[in-house]
């Protein structure tokens, strides 16, 4: 066992029994719907039947509606607008939908992504000369900004308005913008804080349109992009992420534009529905990479693209950009791993801060979570060059990592995020103080225990209670994803019905019998186990999760495996 088996505590009996009665479901589904808060009839058929209409009022967000007149303003009088994003796959989405829009609109646009490496994140006097440069009056910041106070005070010197559209924590001192759109901002009343860079973009867009007289049914083919930049920034899916998510998930499966079709095909996933796994670890990836690796404006050309073939030849060149950036991947990660054993008592350390000359500042963010998920502590890599370090930072579920930058801020240049990641910039010398001081930070705030990693057991079932019923009301919870986990059962005493295989990259494919009924079951990352499996007669305990496999254009249902013990 990798992990430490935790079971959910149930719901009142009296409560699972009254939603078991009024709405005909059995005890798990009961359960589930209770841990969601989800208790009226209403509250139910919101959550497992999502519709658009049920979006908030964009103008409930502080500041929308002298933005929406600003722009307005912008696209009637045919000013320059410059679209400023993030380079990442929420940013790249940001700005690919602002663009395709206000084109539709008729608006002069341009957009800018500034370079990882050259300029690093959110808006720069570059940005803002090179705007100046292209006659912009006005620039529209996605997924960054917030912090951008020195930088708005110099667009607006140059006699350039700045309209925000983050979702970053916001400082104490906000940029002197035209409009800051924000559900993060203190004083916003907007109703869900959860929203991805995107997702502002979007509410911005429908703001919008609802002013100029258009339906928000004129917005849908959006949402593709909305789901693919909400999914991979791992904010929580529930409330209007949700919504985003299932909707635009819906119309990637049935009608992809030309972009994500050639992504699809270029990844060999043409012919599988697209979940929210598959764009973290297949598609996100790869529109990541050419940010990291050369320009993320090739990703917004694709996502943007009216032809076929243009964006065939594009999504190759993500392709193999994501192919070598995988390679840079790994040379980083074995160095990480030969620092840790180096230099640090794991049984002792509760975060990990790790530094090193010229590593590829493209690659830390994404080596930082894979160390974070390896040894369960937050983790914070910084590449060095000309004595100055950029560094990515991940945390575990324990940890705020934005909150314990914001106690060492005195030793950092320059840092923003959220909870659960972070970019920051310090000078070399400070680094040695700066992993003491969070060293200390993390004693106080992460225990032994935590560091104990745990799975979550949502309750113990038997392979016959996974009947067709109980699958179709399982299916109605997804899209899963932060806040929205897919749950997790336990089955005890399970037969391996037959030879297990190793399949892929040491992964475990194997049959599973229990009270007469046979399931297919993968295990990733479990293929050294079968040398310790015996012939015949192996028994397993399992935690898993359900999903749907499709194959050669036939779905059946498997457990995917997240631990297991031999019995």
């Amino acid at each position: 066992m990798l992990y430490r088996w935790v079971y959910k505590k149930p719901a009142a009996p009296d409560q699972i029994h009254t939603l078991q009665q009024e709405n005909k479901i059995n005890e798990i589904i009961a359960q589930l719907l209770l841990e969601r808060s989800l208790i009226s009839s209403q509250e139910i058929q919101n959550f497992l039947h999502p519709k658009l209409n049920h979006l908030y009022d964009p103008f409930l967000m502080l500041d929308m509606e002298k933005a929406v007149r600003r722009l307005i303003s912008a696209l009637r009088d045919g000013e320059n607008i410059l679209i400023y994003g993030d380079y990442d796959v929420d940013g790249i989405t940001g700005v690919s939908i602002l663009y395709e829009a206000l084109f539709k609109l008729g608006g002069k646009l341009s957009f800018y992504i500034p370079n990882r490496i050259t300029e690093g994140y959110g808006l720069s006097v570059k940005g803002v000369n090179i705007a100046k440069e292209r006659g912009v009056s006005l620039i529209i910041t996605v997924d960054c900004g917030i912090t951008a106070v020195e930088e708005v005070k110099a667009a607006n010197q140059k006699g350039i308005d700045v309209i925000v559209c983050d979702h970053h924590e916001p400082s104490e001192l906000l940029p002197p913008a035209y409009a800051i759109l924000n559900p993060k901002r203190k004083n916003c009343p907007y109703p869900f804080k959860e929203l991805a860079g995107v997702g502002v973009a979007f509410k911005f867009l429908e703001g919008l349109y609802r002013t100029l007289g258009y339906k928000i049914t004129q917005l849908e083919p959006f949402l593709d992009l909305v789901a693919i930049g909400t999914a991979a920034d791992i904010v929580p899916l529930i409330d209007e992420n949700r919504i985003f998510v299932k909707f635009g998930l819906e119309r990637i499966n049935n009608n992809p534009r030309y972009g994500i079709f050639a992504l699809l095909e270029s990844s060999s996933l043409l012919g599988r529905e697209l979940d929210v796994s598959l764009i973290i670890f297949v598609l996100a990836p790869r529109l990541n990479a050419v940010g990291r690796m050369s320009t993320a404006k090739k990703a917004v050309h694709l996502l943007t693209s009216s032809s076929l073939q243009q964006s065939r030849n594009i999504a190759k060149v993500l392709e193999s950009e994501n192919q070598l950036r995988r390679g840079i991947d790994e040379t980083t990660c074995q160095e990480a791993i030969q620092i840790i054993n180096n230099i640090c008592d794991i049984s002792d350390t509760k975060i990990f801060v790790l530094a090193k000359e010229d590593w590829h500042p493209g690659v830390i963010g994404i080596v930082a979570s894979r160390l974070t998920e390896r040894y369960n502590r937050p983790t914070i890599l910084i590449s060095v060059k000309d004595g100055i370090g950029k560094g990515s930072a991940r945390a575990t579920m324990n940890f705020d990592i934005h909150q314990a930058l914001c106690s060492v801020s005195n030793l950092l240049e320059d840092f923003g995020g959220h909870k659960y990641a972070a970019g920051l910039t310090i000078r070399e010398q400070n680094i040695e103080k700066f992993r003491k001081e969070l060293e200390k930070i993390s004693e106080s705030m992460i225990t032994h225990e935590d560091l104990v990693p745990t799975l979550e057991i949502q309750s113990e079932i038997s392979l016959r209670e996974l009947d067709a019923n109980f699958l179709k009301w399982l299916k109605l919870f997804a899209p899963y994803g932060p806040q929205n986990r897919r749950p997790v059962f336990v089955s005890r005493n399970l037969e391996i019905f037959g030879d297990a295989a190793i399949v892929g990259n040491n992964h475990l494919k194997l049959k599973l019998k229990n009270d007469g009924i046979v399931i297919d079951a993968i295990a990733y990352n479990f293929g050294d186990l079968k040398a310790r499996m015996k012939a015949i007669y192996q028994r397993i305990d399992a935690a898993y999760v359900i999903e749907e496999n499709t194959w050669n254009g036939q779905t059946t249902v498997q457990m995917r495996i997240k631990d297991l013990n031999l019995l």
